[in-house]
């Protein structure tokens, strides 16, 4: 049996531009301020679950309240918290990897992109999840994250330049073993699908996105906002051969 013809580079190439346009009509959908935005690498694999409670047999709140207590006593050393509060802290631990109950989120859906097509795993398809909001935390009355009783947003203050580079938010929640729907079964009945709150991105379009985003600025310098930020993205451009001729930057 003859193999089938492979696609030509024309057609390879606007196959890849059409995608572009797809996620271009994805974000003018979701352009209100009132949506949110997670990139994530395995479409099939990845819940919307906070790590701290991802293998749901092991979890005991009791243990996440310590874990976060003996980082509060331990950043010290590295930061200075004495102006924050418990939120701002857990959004510092959270960025520095520390399993928490939040959910990183961002009001950028380029960024969420970029975080999609860059993570590992690379062979698979990567998703943006867009979201409407819940309700913002109100620190009067919501003093902790272990005081809240359903999903809220929390903007932090400037603990980290990275959260600000990215317009990174939280959102957090109260049982962090199940997996939050977002607020479709609810805000989509009778309107448009789930679907339509989800983009994703298949294998074969990963490296073409990064290449994209990278021409509207939207690369490890930017999202990273520090000196190793740079070195991967002049790093990424020495492997692909992207902008380092006569005219560079």
């Amino acid at each position: 049996m003859a193999k089938a013809p492979l696609r030509s580079p024309a057609v390879i190439a606007a196959a890849r531009r059409d995608k572009w346009r797809e996620f271009a009509a994805f974000v003018d959908r979701h352009q209100q301020s009132n949506w949110i935005f997670r990139g994530v690498a395995d479409a099939d694999e990845h819940r919307l679950v906070p790590k701290v409670g991802r293998d749901e047999d092991e979890y005991e709140e009791t243990a996440e309240r310590v874990i976060f207590a003996n980082f509060k006593r331990r950043a010290r050393q590295f930061v200075d918290t004495a102006g924050l509060g418990e939120w701002d802290l857990m959004a510092l631990a959270q960025h520095h990897g520390l399993p928490t109950r939040l959910l990183d989120w961002t009001t950028n859906p380029l960024v969420a992109a970029y975080f999609a097509v860059t993570s590992q795993p690379l062979t698979e398809t990567a998703r943006v999840y867009a979201a409407r909001a819940p309700g913002l935390v109100d620190l009067s009355v919501n003093r902790s994250p272990f005081d809240c009783y359903e999903v809220l947003a929390f903007a932090p203050s400037a603990v980290a330049p990275r959260i600000v580079a990215q317009r990174g938010l939280f959102t957090v929640h109260p049982d962090p073993t199940q997996e939050w729907d977002r607020g479709m079964s609810v805000r989509l009945k009778g309107g448009a699908p789930a679907a339509s709150t989800i983009f994703d991105i298949e294998p074969r379009y990963r490296t073409f996105f990064e290449q994209k985003l990278f021409q509207v600025a939207i690369d490890a310098s930017a999202i990273k906002a520090d000196l190793d930020g740079v070195c991967d993205t002049l790093a990424w451009q020495f492997r692909r051969g992207i902008a380092v001729g006569r005219f560079n930057y």
